[in-house]
């Protein structure tokens, strides 16, 4: 609401001044060229001034909308047979309801992965934020080398389908979002870090896509060591 304020009120002066400047003009016309070229010399600036600052208060939303973050999860990790690369990993979603599901992977780093629908800036900026669906976790190695020949472990993340696709045909939302012109795109998204004892970890939805980042001792130096 705020951020709004910083717009209308300098776009509110812009039209003032503007309304001040055409006066003048009017003024001009009438035959009092002093009245209208003191409105014309106070109308002028004033509108440029609130058309400035109207500018700046937009790209300063425009800025905040676009790098826009929402909490996705918070993962914690615990080893099982560190000899084995074997851990749990627990994703507690923050989203909705704070459901916690447990997985083992086997690997260097947990993957969490999703599907995201990315929306044009100017939606962004109007308050429509990228939509995702998690999709799993799986494990990932630190190279292809390490990861050849070794087995796959992952998680299911993908929780029930929204309450409205019980009474909104598919077909439906699908036309909706094509003829409103806000998609941008569609893509998989994933974000990744170590697998270390005691790591815990924050994932969040951005803009364009998901992003992960340590939480905790452990965490920042497993980040920082991995090669």
């Amino acid at each position: 609401m705020l951020s709004l304020l910083w717009i209308a009120v300098p776009a509110a002066v812009a039209v003032i001044g503007a309304f001040i400047f055409l006066r003048g003009f009017g003024h001009l016309g009438s035959g009092s060229p002093g009245k209208g070229t003191a409105h014309i010399a106070v109308g002028a600036p004033i509108t440029v001034i609130g058309l400035a600052l109207s500018l700046l208060g937009f790209n300063s939303m425009t800025f905040e909308r676009l790098t826009h973050e929402g909490p996705v999860a918070d993962v914690r990790v615990k080893a099982i047979d560190p000899a084995k690369s074997l851990y749990q990993v627990s994703i507690t979603r923050l989203d909705g309801p704070k459901l916690t599901q447990v997985c083992n992977v086997q690997g260097d780093e947990w993957d969490m992965s999703a599907r995201v629908q990315k929306w044009k800036p100017w939606a962004n900026v109007m308050g429509l934020d990228s939509t995702y669906q998690l999709d799993q976790v799986t494990n990932r190695y630190f190279n292809a080398e390490r990861g050849n020949g070794k087995p796959i472990t992952a998680c299911d993340l993908k929780g029930p389908p929204p309450d409205v696709n019980s009474w909104v045909p598919k077909s439906w939302l699908f036309w909706i979002v094509d003829h409103a012109y806000t998609e941008d795109r569609k893509f998989g998204s994933a974000a990744f870090m170590p697998l270390a004892d005691g790591a815990t970890y924050r994932v969040v939805i951005t803009q364009s896509g998901l992003n992960s980042f340590p939480t905790n001792d452990v965490a920042q130096k497993a980040n920082a060591a991995r090669p």
